[in-house]
């Protein structure tokens, strides 16, 4: 990386840095999360992403069972329970064990309307200490939580090479639907809490909500976006969970009921800009 590079990059990122603090800030005023816009987010579509798949396993659990497995599971079972609840359109960035890069996901989901469409990528976590559990949900930012977020969006990034400057232009393209991804990754995280008596890894983010970090298969989607995982399978309680049908069930019917709560917030907030003057 050149130095121009570097100081391009840093200027940037003091800049993120003071305009995400300001919008953590008033996200976390659960009165209004959402502000006006100049065109209202409408939710027609859903993209759904397991990842890992084919060549990369992603974190393997005790049983040897592969979390790309897991994913593909739940995954498969949400789309399905979509399909039979609701009359959202819902796609999926694989519906087999084939490996697809992180940038052929984001452009697949980029052939949707940004305006109408909710991206959500499943995984599935790991920690050295086998005590660590719990949940946590993730929305794009160059700037990463904690080192621990850091060295997640290191490790899921890490089949692809990163141009840093691409990647900053990639997030300044995305600052107009933030505000909807992070609306979207607190009523996951919380539905998901509630519903499966998970312990909420969340609660250590700046905003005690949402946690965030520059995963790449953020960064490229154009509509809002976040990415969940769902429990640590070096844990045995949660691997053996994961692992189950029923539990599978649980999961999918909480992550149907948020992105139902996700599109009610957002036609409150159209509902009353459409009142303003």
């Amino acid at each position: 990386m050149t130095v121009t590079q570097k100081s391009f990059i840093l200027v940037v990122t003091l800049f993120l840095s003071v305009s995400t603090t300001g919008l953590s800030t008033n996200a976390s005023k659960s009165a209004e999360p959402l502000t006006k816009t100049k065109s209202p987010f409408r939710l027609t579509t859903i993209v759904l992403d397991a990842g890992h798949g084919g060549r990369d396993p992603g974190n393997v659990g005790p049983g040897r069972e592969n979390e790309k497995d897991i994913n593909l599971a739940i995954t498969r079972k949400l789309a399905a329970l979509i399909r039979k609840k609701t009359t959202y359109k819902v796609y999926l960035t694989r519906s087999e064990d084939r490996w697809i890069s992180l940038t052929d996901r984001a452009r697949f989901a980029n052939q949707f309307p940004a305006s109408e469409t909710l991206f959500i990528s499943i995984h599935c976590n790991s920690h050295p200490s086998s005590r660590v559990h719990g949940l946590e949900s993730y929305i794009f930012n160059l700037q990463a939580t904690d080192k621990f977020a850091e060295a997640l969006a290191k490790w899921e990034n890490d089949t692809e090479d990163i141009n840093p400057v691409d990647f900053i232009v990639s997030n300044l393209y995305k600052r107009g639907v933030e505000k909807y991804s992070w609306e979207a990754a607190r009523i996951v995280q919380s539905v998901l809490v509630s519903h499966l008596g998970a312990r909420n890894r969340n609660r250590s983010a700046p905003d005690k909500m949402v946690r965030r970090a520059p995963f790449r298969v953020l960064v490229e989607t154009k509509m809002p976006a976040l990415l969940v995982e769902l429990g640590y399978l070096s844990n045995k309680a949660e691997y053996k969970k994961l692992n189950s049908p029923t539990y599978q069930d649980k999961v999918v019917n909480a992550l149907l009921r948020s992105i139902q709560q996700f599109d009610q917030a957002t036609q409150a907030v159209n509902r009353t800009e459409a009142r303003l003057p």
